[in-house]
């Protein structure tokens, strides 16, 4: 075979790099660039997958020589949409191909798939794709068929692909496929680590801190959002009515954090647990600029959906804090939780409680308010159970910014019993 020699030197690296949990965006990057090296023509590469994640359904990477590679990822059913059904990928699932094969010019040529017709309009000459199959987490299959990469293939050159071009791609598909499982294998963990631990937790967990007792004593602002006239609510809503209401609400409250570099530690019912960690000594200010900012866009998010035409009554109040905790595993070494605990914790719970006895639904501790005082007003100090010294509170320098837990609780009956 004309690419013989080089062509194992490319497995032999492979082989080398599935020892090391590859980032698989340069591994394909490295590999298109390597194969063309070897004398395979490629122009244009693709490499797709399905995973495992709340948001997206899979995953492809499109590499072009002038261009190198570049992630994209799809979210949930798109793989119903007219691109997708009328794909080559499609195609290979649903029939449960290894390879498939078209060449795009002359006599030959069969462009039965649309995005055919856009590479033959493009200059490319031939299209080559393979597909190897295996076990993704547990994604037990995509569309009706087996999971595992598929790769396609394409080339400018005119003639096309030759015949040892191919055998050459389809031999490589084997190897590449094992560096491609322990990429994929190490994506979905970090994924789901992220999704349900946040990225810093996600990431420690992975490190290695996953017993009972590891973690860290951080500096970090502390934020708690609680749902109002939620107990009425649940009891009295239709349930997916209910669940579509509390998606708005964490759209509100959970989504500004998370945009604002802040990480949701837990849902507790339907109150919201997050934190804006302290980069440095001296990274206070920063924090709590986006804690406020995120803040600010939680409000805003509440006015926009109070404004649309027939809008559930919604309410929720925010509270800010910084100090240090404890960031790490607790509960029992069979059944832990990555969370933090401390007395600023349990103190940004307490001043939450003050917001229906302050008629405000915005409070912060003095270290939130020192950063930008003009934005807040000092209501003095309140005495918060379960700690041993009064606390200087201070609410929103805003006029709308008052709460009323009586009248909210009207309102809600009211508006249930029409």
């Amino acid at each position: 075979m004309q690419h013989e020699i080089l062509i194992e030197e490319i497995e032999a690296w492979l082989l080398e790099q599935a020892l090391r949990d590859p980032a698989i965006v340069p591994l394909f990057d490295s590999l298109a660039t390597r194969l063309r090296g070897a004398g395979i023509p490629l122009d244009r590469a693709a490499l797709s997958w399905p995973t495992l994640h709340p948001l997206f359904q899979a995953e492809q990477i499109y590499w072009y020589r002038d261009q190198g590679a570049k992630l994209f990822q799809y979210p949930h059913r798109a793989e119903l949409s007219e691109t997708f059904l009328t794909s080559p990928f499609y195609h290979i699932i649903t029939n449960d191909l290894s390879r498939l094969r078209r060449p795009l010019v002359g006599p030959g040529a069969l462009l039965d798939f649309p995005v055919l017709q856009e590479l033959h309009d493009e200059g490319y000459t031939d299209y080559f794709m393979t597909a190897t199959n295996f076990r993704i987490a547990r994604v037990e299959s995509y569309q009706g068929g087996a999971t595992g990469i598929m790769a396609s293939w394409t080339t400018k050159r005119p003639g096309g692909f030759t015949g040892d071009d191919i055998i050459a791609l389809s031999r490589i598909q084997k190897v590449f496929a094992v560096a491609c499982h322990a990429s994929i294998q190490m994506r979905v963990m970090e994924a789901l680590g992220e999704a349900y631990l946040g990225p810093t937790a996600g990431r420690r967990v992975l490190s290695g801190l996953n017993r009972l007792g590891d973690g860290e004593v951080i500096k970090a602002v502390v934020w708690y959002s609680d749902l109002r006239g939620s107990t009425f609510l649940s009891s009295h809503m239709d349930p997916m009515a209910y669940l579509r209401y509390l998606k708005a609400y964490y759209a509100c409250t959970a989504e500004p954090v998370i945009a604002e570099g802040g990480e949701v530690l837990d849902y507790i019912g339907d109150g919201v647990l997050a934190i804006f960690p302290l980069k440095g000594d001296i990274g206070g200010p920063d924090a709590v600029r986006a804690a406020t900012r995120a803040m600010e866009q939680a409000l805003a998010c509440l006015d926009a959906y109070r404004a649309q035409e027939d809008a559930q009554e919604m309410q929720f109040s925010i509270s800010l804090a910084m100090g240090e905790m404890m960031f790490g595993n607790i509960g029992v070494a069979s059944r832990l939780s990555f969370s933090a605990i401390g007395e600023v914790v349990n103190a940004v719970t307490r001043i939450d409680d003050l917001t229906k006895t302050l008629g405000r639904s915005v409070l912060v501790t003095d270290e939130i308010a020192a950063v930008e005082p003009d934005r807040w007003v000092s209501l003095g100090h309140q005495f918060l159970p379960d700690l041993n010294r009064p606390v200087r509170i201070h609410a929103r320098a805003c006029h709308k910014d008052v709460f009323d837990d009586a009248a909210l609780k009207a309102r809600l009956h009211a508006q249930v019993a029409s």
